[in-house]
């Protein structure tokens, strides 16, 4: 409703008018409890000599004579245990050692050397399970599905649903597993990393495996296998057709990887597994991460920040938290975040980003933490090195603040939307969603907003109906495809009390099977949109969302292209903003006994974070206004140690307090 306009305040009293007033209106954050921190691993670079900077594999010995390097060695175990810095990837177990160079001094890598290692230091190792798996079942006569990937690039040459490599993958487990477990040194159990389920090209798609993959697919799902060299198309069917492939291959994958689980159990019932290091640098594989779950014990993602920041200002800055919280809420696991060490697009990290990052994904939902360091900083870098170590002996034994969630309040991971990729792209990147505008929610709602909340997906509001009847209010970032029983029980709950926030304009637009959503959309927006317009600014008047809701003017930028206004306003409704014209760009109405709160232009991009103005202001009384709660104490948690606790994530970012004050 609307209020009596109120002349804008200061801004130092801008600051404490918002702080007051969201402790008036949102509820208290929940109480949980805090959290053992877990691990701290390395990727193990420092470990081999071709690492080294001066290494050369014409030179026909090692960089090192083996007797110094294994005293070097030594000590980087010692100094690396004493910090609780232990070893993850492709150079951590098991025995014999993973594919290394022929000159390669390899004769410290003795259970006997590890074990005095664990005794003295308490050093553990994880052991990478699936990194002979794609070379050996292509050595077998496995189908070469992209023959356009580097001879290297073994589990991009073939697909990961190949039986074959199904086969190898088993053998792996079983010849590993029995020559590590029950020595007290293994940490977790590890699967490939940054897995994509490839769908052959080309010749190969004419194969035994390339046909047979195309009759299981066409069973499955009625549509004709995507064609990964085909001309990108934005057209709905494209996005469609590579939605049935992200659901079924999803599903194949992960039985794939439950089965792993179950063998390698069977061989070391203490077995601490991580199927996979899922990559989520500039979006992700959009499967239904729910389905971790039933069978692993820890999720691991390496969300980077350099990277996708260069790419779309704003999407990197806070990409370890939204990796650590989407995962460790769909999951419920344990969550490991590798953390960018080494000079990435055109960003060479320093110490106090490391500590930034780290302590970004441990309050937003990460337990364990690796860091990729391929510059190998233990010789080339010794001052990121040691940040690497401190930031270790800062989280082993730390205890974690209680994360922010709350099971009330959701924001929507729709796979079925999400599940479409980016068809209209060339390249593997077709297999992958941006996450663009979930990422944003996450953003503005967590990192600057200090919400609590929850991610749920749409599968398993769907599977477990208990969890969407215990929601309270539910943000949809985006939403434009939605399977029909999850459209109709969003409506059912909306009209039992529950209270949507719709900022995708396009929400409820299409089911996977391409009929339309007309129906619910009319029932829970009703209002239709108007033409593309160039306006980008929409102004919150003082009250919009009640008494003193806000309670001032807000500016509101809207970074995403296509902007459009309703076309009219529903009777009944309130229109909460407008563009400067006065077109209505966000209403909210009341449905049955729910309300809903939509919006005509996408506020949820990206490069809004670099000058969010009132925006974080706008999300968090919308928040307050659905019930939620805000300045939940996690999302100001620092390691202990924290040479710079200010420090803000990435340069220019705009500082939590002054976004959540307007400034």
């Amino acid at each position: 409703m609307m209020g009596p306009p109120v002349p804008r305040l200061p801004s130092t009293l801008a600051v404490a008018a918002v702080v007051l007033a969201a402790a008036g209106a949102a509820s208290a954050a929940p109480a949980t409890g805090d959290r053992p921190a877990g691990t701290v691993s390395s990727w193990g670079h420092e470990l081999n000599q071709n690492e080294l900077p001066r290494w050369n594999p014409d030179r026909g010995r090692p960089l090192i004579a083996p007797r110094t390097w294994y005293r070097t060695v030594d000590g980087i175990l010692e100094e690396a245990g004493r910090n609780g810095l232990w070893f993850s990837g492709p150079s951590a177990l098991p025995f014999p050692p993973l594919p290394l160079s022929p000159l390669e001094p390899v004769g410290w890598r003795t259970p006997a050397r590890f074990r005095a290692q664990n005794l003295r230091t308490g050093l553990r190792w994880d052991v990478a399970l699936e990194v002979w798996a794609a070379r050996r079942a292509l050595d077998r006569g496995a189908t070469v599905s992209d023959p356009t990937a580097s001879e290297t690039a073994y589990t991009r040459r073939l697909s990961l649903l190949d039986p074959a490599y199904r086969r190898a993958a088993l053998r792996e487990i079983r010849r590993i597993v029995p020559t590590v477990r029950n020595r007290g040194l293994v940490n977790m159990y590890t699967g490939s990393d940054e897995p994509v389920t490839i769908i052959p090209r080309g010749r190969a798609r004419q194969s035994s495996f390339g046909r047979s993959l195309a009759r299981q697919f066409r069973a499955a799902t009625g549509r004709t296998l995507p064609d990964p060299a085909a001309r990108p198309s934005r057209s709905a069917q494209a996005g469609l057709d590579w939605l049935a492939w992200s659901r079924f291959s999803g599903n194949r994958f992960f039985a794939m990887k439950a089965e792993q689980a179950r063998t390698i159990r069977r061989l070391d019932p203490s077995a601490v597994y991580s199927p996979n290091d899922y990559g989520f640098i500039d979006g992700f594989i959009p499967w239904d991460y729910t389905r971790l779950a039933s069978f692993a014990d820890v999720a691991e993602a390496d969300p980077y920040v350099s990277y996708p920041e260069r790419d779309r200002a704003g999407r990197g800055r806070y990409n370890p938290g939204f990796g650590a919280k989407l995962l460790s809420d769909l999951s419920g696991k344990r969550t490991r975040i590798v953390v960018q060490a080494f000079d990435y697009s055109r960003y060479q990290p320093v110490v106090g980003d490391l500590w930034t990052w780290s302590a970004q994904a441990l309050r937003a939902g990460a337990t364990d933490l690796s860091f990729f360091a391929s510059d190998n900083p233990r010789f080339t870098n010794r001052k990121l090195y040691d940040g690497m170590l401190a930031v270790a002996n800062s989280v082993r034994g730390a205890r974690l603040p209680a994360p922010p969630t709350d099971p009330e309040h959701l924001v929507l991971y729709a796979t079925a939307s999400e599940g479409q990729g980016q068809p209209h792209r060339a390249g593997n990147v077709r297999y992958r969603t941006t996450g663009d505008e979930l990422y944003t929610a996450y953003s503005l709602l967590g990192e600057l907003g200090a919400g609590a909340f929850s991610f749920d997906a749409d599968t398993r509001l769907l599977r477990e109906p208990a969890r969407l009847a215990a929601a309270k209010s539910i943000w949809i970032p985006r939403a434009e495809t939605l399977d029909a029983p999850v459209a109709a029980a969003l409506a059912a709950w909306v009209r039992a009390g529950g209270t949507l926030l719709v900022t995708d304009p396009d929400a409820f637009t299409r089911t996977p099977q391409g009929a339309p959503l007309t129906s619910v959309r009319d029932e829970l927006v009703g209002a239709p949109l108007g033409p593309v317009r160039t306006g980008s600014m929409l102004e919150v008047q003082p009250g919009a969302l009640g008494a003193g809701s806000p309670d001032d003017l807000l500016t509101v930028p809207i970074e995403t292209s296509g902007r459009r206004a309703f076309a009219s306003v529903p009777a009944g409704a309130d229109v909460v903003a407008r563009f400067i014209d006065g077109a209505p760009a966000v209403i909210a109405r009341r449905v049955g006994a729910g309300r809903v709160l939509a919006f005509s232009a996408d506020p949820m991009a990206p490069g809004v974070l670099d000058d969010p103005i009132d925006l974080v202001r706008f999300v968090r009384a919308v928040h307050a206004w659905a019930g939620g709660s805000l300045d939940h104490p996690a999302w100001s948690y620092r390691l202990p140690g924290d040479p710079d606790p200010s420090r803000e994530p990435w340069e220019g970012s705009v500082p939590p307090a002054a976004a959540r004050a307007g400034l």
